[in-house]
């Protein structure tokens, strides 16, 4: 007695097709410029540079307890997308920071900077740009979610493309904010 297979085909024509479809992904990804242009539409490597992802300003003086603290931020995130042409890179970047206001800060109003460098081009202009910001506690806040928009452009030459470049970002701090971040605080 013979038994019935049923549709037992079917599955060995998905099977050729599935491998139809992924041996023609190389074909269309060089007849897309091949692999050399595929690698170059990849964004640059950007991070949070240690230490710098949090901040801790005290009012002036030698007082460094809760109630001496103006203002604490910390950068709680980042995201973005890249443009990738023959001679640079577009890189646009949403910066996010949580602020919060210290006892000590009277105005409800905040100021700190933040940087984004790009350590291949230091020390000329575009290895590292500071971007300033004044921002209010509105309200009765003294919380807040701070986000920027900003745009970078990298350039790129014939040797280098994006993913050769690395971006970090952080608060810019000054000496005393960097060795209290260090010590832990």
């Amino acid at each position: 007695m013979t038994r019935s297979r049923g549709n037992s085909t079917l599955p060995a024509c998905r099977r050729i097709a599935v491998a139809l479809v992924a041996a023609s992904i190389p074909l269309l990804l060089y007849a897309c410029g091949g692999e050399d242009r595929f690698a170059q539409r990849i964004c640059p490597r950007v991070q949070v540079l240690e230490y710098a992802d949090r901040l801790t300003e005290f009012v002036r003086g030698s007082g460094r307890d809760l109630t001496d603290v103006v203002l604490t931020g910390r950068l709680v995130n980042f995201d973005g997308e890249c443009t990738v042409e023959d001679d640079r890179v577009e890189l646009d970047l949403t910066v996010e920071f949580v602020l919060e206001r210290g006892p000590a800060n009277r105005s409800r109003e905040g100021r700190f900077a933040y940087f984004v460098a790009i350590p291949e081009f230091h020390p000329a202009e575009r290895g590292k740009r500071v971007f300033p910001v004044a921002m209010k506690f509105e309200g009765g806040a003294n919380r807040v979610l701070y986000r920027d928009e900003i745009a970078i452009e990298i350039p790129v030459t014939g040797q280098r493309s994006a993913p050769d470049f690395n971006v970090f970002m952080g608060f810019q701090l000054d000496r005393d904010q960097l060795r209290f971040n260090r010590s832990g605080g």
